[in-house]
């Protein structure tokens, strides 16, 4: 979801990341109305109709538009600002792992490394949670085939993931390789990673009433048929035209509004979830000071403990 505001060529000709696709269906089958009333006005069948303009009132309407649309932008800041907060904190978690637990072996080492890598993966972890899907090519080279299986069968792979990390600072903690401070600090960090989690959840499974987005698409759809007998007496044959510029000026706002509720999917409007997750393990990878192209391969590293 990248735009340039300065460039008006690239945003009136960006279709793909516009919602014309979505509504020019609709816009035609109003024009086409449109016509047909202008055709039945020339043929002097009394179509002209002034007094159809106060059923449906466009102060009415235009403000169910503006509280629709305010209240779908909403969702999607808030989406936005509860990624942003996942990223951080797991930055903030990798170094925390990084920097805090003593790992003079290679075995431990390589296990530290396998844990502060984990925590990359937790937001691609949220990303396929919140789109209904399992784990991913993305995520394969950075698990053990036996932590792959394991998340394909988990029920909610954050919470799988939390698990994991939880388990290796316990036991890091038992072999004293870190105060009991530094747990509780651990710990704090990866509940506000779950707490994150659960809000977005709480934007997934919470959109607009279902009732109230069907009467507003009743409104429309009325408004959209009744304004060629308002404008055919006075704009003849300019009627289909203005009936198709308002149509999709409505029915482009109220499409909008339906694209942005859920910021967590595929529309080119909704968050860049993907490029996030890339971005945040790249930044984990530079953070210890290794190639991004080298994961660890799982088969080197130890195994941690599943529960």
């Amino acid at each position: 979801m990248e735009t340039d505001e300065r460039n008006w060529g690239n945003l009136i000709f960006d279709f793909k990341a516009s919602v014309i696709p979505a509504i020019i269906g609709k816009v035609l089958i109003a024009i086409s109305v449109a016509a047909i009333v202008t055709i039945a006005f020339y043929l002097k069948i009394p179509v002209g109709k002034e007094a159809l303009s106060s059923i449906i009132p466009e102060l009415v309407l235009g403000l169910l538009l503006v509280f629709r649309t305010d209240t779908a932008y909403s969702r999607f800041w808030e989406g936005s600002q509860i990624i942003s907060d996942i990223i951080d904190l797991s930055r903030g978690l990798a170094r925390q792992i990084s920097v805090n637990i003593d790992a003079p072996t290679d075995t431990e080492a390589t296990t530290k490394l396998a844990h502060i890598r984990l925590v990359g993966m937790y937001l691609a972890a949220v990303k396929q949670h919140v789109r209904y899907e399992g784990p991913n090519a993305e995520m394969q080279p950075y698990l053990s085939e036996s932590q792959f299986a394991e998340l394909e069968k988990a029920h909610h792979m954050p919470n799988k993931i939390a698990q994991w990390l939880s388990d290796y600072f316990r036991d890091v903690h038992r072999a004293g390789k870190i105060s009991d401070m530094m747990l509780v600090e651990l710990n704090r960090i990866l509940d506000q990673l779950t707490l994150s989690m659960g809000s977005c959840e709480r934007i997934l499974t919470t959109p607009l009433p279902r009732a109230y987005a069907i009467h507003l698409k009743h409104l429309l759809l009325i408004y959209c048929f009744i304004l060629p007998f308002k404008l055919v007496g006075e704009l003849q044959w300019g009627t289909p035209i203005a009936v198709g510029v308002i149509a999709f000026a409505l029915l482009g706002i109220e499409e909008i509004g339906l694209e942005i509720e859920n910021p967590f999917g595929y529309d080119p409007n909704d968050l860049p979830l993907d490029q996030q997750c890339k971005e945040l393990r790249t930044d984990i990878e530079a953070m210890v000071e290794l190639p991004v192209a080298s994961p660890v391969v799982p088969s080197q590293w130890v195994e941690p403990e599943l529960r």
